[in-house]
């Protein structure tokens, strides 16, 4: 959890920080799905004192949501005393893959009594295997373990964990994730383990901040260290919202700010060649009416179930790109975009029915980590040159999924873009 480096980095075709258009180009769009399948959210079924106890209502919000990507530990220790708690474990998976979730499973490190890695792998390979879509290795090994050898270690249990997971039928096809770490020097001291790992991992937690490129840019660089030329998933980032907590490395924010910034985070982890993102967490563990611990208020629900901001935002976001699973043929729109737009970001999606949406989204802070209070962010007016589009709908995903016609003047649109981001759906028929 480290603080966000400042800036701004002019990235691919398809969602730049945008410069004076005098006049629309062509831009390659993404695909939509694509989009969709980069959204996952952490779990955490085996919290069994927590809100997670009452995973039916879990997988009840989860439907709500659109997420169809979780992130979870796997156990399998098989000793009589676990029997009836792993039964639970591996019912409440069964239940979520049921409707259609898919779950990377994280194996714990050695030594944790969750199970041998053998008996882990088996499980994942056996009564899991219609659940699974990939194995990460250790979480935060460099935290949570420690010690002076923990990168030798580290480094072993990641060769024996893709050594026995590639030599078993029934786990073929899955990918292998490298570790995560919670310090800045974690992937420099373990070094390049590219041969034993097909997924690189990050943690970019930005500390309260907005995200930005240059932030996502180092997180990327400190992977390509351990996962060289590798595609990179983020298994954790979030924010959380304890107003008075301690102050320290991560700084909270308010819930309104928090799904400002929960947006920007897929949005931005796209662009930026992030191939999945994990928000941490689905739900606030336990209650915490003082506000003070961090760990019980980084959920996208609250404790009791009801949704913050941060959620709806996202299923309202989720909802306007569309839950269609087919892969459109991209072709490309043409866009330009001129008035005020340093630190406007852009990104051009395609549906599977042809339609396009654009994200527009500042970087612009909406929340003083410092002094714990909201920032004003101006709208700007922005000219949006579509000259192919028949017909431009907006929306505004932190208020709902419900979409507004804009009228076209001169080939194009105009909208006024503040610090929550905005959603066009534009149609060429």
């Amino acid at each position: 959890m480290r603080a966000a480096l400042a800036g701004l980095l002019v990235l691919g075709a398809c969602c730049v920080a945008v410069a004076p258009a005098a006049s629309a180009q062509p831009v390659t769009p993404k695909s939509a799905s694509a989009f969709r399948d980069s959204v996952g959210v952490v779990t955490h079924s085996v919290y069994y004192d927590t809100a997670y106890g009452d995973w039916n209502r879990v997988v009840a919000r989860l439907d709500e949501l659109g997420v169809r990507h979780l992130r979870e530990g796997v156990y399998a220790n098989p000793a009589p005393r676990w029997r009836d708690w792993n039964e639970r474990y591996y019912r409440a998976v069964e239940l979520a893959a049921a409707h259609g979730i898919r779950f990377t499973f994280g194996v714990n490190p050695p030594g944790a009594g969750t199970g041998t890695l053998d008996q882990v792998l088996a499980v994942v390979g056996g009564r899991l295997r219609n659940a699974a879509e990939a194995i990460e290795a250790p979480n935060e090994f460099d935290k949570y373990v420690g010690g002076r050898r923990w990168p030798s270690v580290l480094s072993s249990y990641g060769r024996d964990l893709h050594r026995k997971a590639k030599a078993l039928r029934s786990l073929r096809g899955l990918p292998i994730l490298g570790p995560s770490f919670a310090t800045v020097a974690g992937p420099s001291r373990v070094g390049n383990q590219g041969k034993w790992l097909d997924v690189g991992n990050i943690h970019p937690y930005t500390g309260g901040l907005s995200p930005d490129p240059r932030h996502i840019k180092a997180e990327l660089a400190r992977a390509g260290v351990t996962a060289p030329n590798k595609p990179v998933w983020a298994t954790e980032a979030g924010f959380h919202n304890a107003m008075h907590a301690p102050k320290g490395e991560q700084a909270p924010v308010s819930e309104a700010a928090g799904a400002v910034y929960m947006l920007r985070t897929f949005l931005e982890h796209f662009d930026d060649g992030i191939r999945r993102t994990y928000a941490y967490e689905l739900l606030d563990e336990k209650p915490d009416r003082s506000g003070r611990n961090p760990e019980q208020h980084f959920g996208l629900l609250r404790n009791d179930f009801s949704r913050k901001p941060a959620f709806n935002a996202l299923r309202n976001l989720l909802t306007v790109v569309g839950r269609d699973d087919r892969r459109p043929s991209l072709r490309p729109l043409q866009i330009g975009l001129s008035g005020r737009t340093a630190g406007v970001r852009r990104l051009v999606l395609q549906k599977a029915d042809g339609t396009y949406v654009v994200a527009l989204w500042r970087l612009a802070s909406v929340w003083d980590r410092d002094r714990r209070r909201p920032v004003g962010v101006a709208p700007r007016s922005l000219s949006v040159e579509l000259p192919g589009a028949r017909r431009v709908y907006v929306a505004d995903p932190i208020s709902s999924a419900g979409e507004r016609k804009l009228r076209k003047r001169r080939g194009g649109v105009r909208v006024a873009l503040g610090a929550r981001p905005l959603l066009l759906h534009v149609t060429r028929r």
